[in-house]
């Protein structure tokens, strides 16, 4: 499979693009279960677009890196109003 090359610009819209449409379901779902969904179809993206190394390799990456939660839940209010 080609390997496409996004901008920052390109990867910052989709994040706030995804991020945006999470907000919104967050209205009328839990977060976890929000969460829980984009956790598995983010899955099985990479499960279908990479090979078993490569999969392995983001599993692990993914288990490893450490990530900073929302600390201040007025943030994520703010897009929920």
């Amino acid at each position: 499979m080609k390997k496409k090359k996004h901008s920052d610009q390109d990867l910052e819209r989709i994040y706030n693009d995804v991020f945006g449409d999470a907000m919104q379901h967050m209205r009328s779902y839990e977060v976890q279960a929000v969460a829980a969904t984009y956790m598995a179809i983010a899955m099985r993206l990479y499960k279908t677009h990479l090979d078993a190394e490569e999969y392995q390799s983001m599993i692990e990456t993914i288990v490893e890196t450490e990530v900073e939660p929302y600390n201040n839940k007025n943030y994520l209010k703010k897009f929920l109003n």
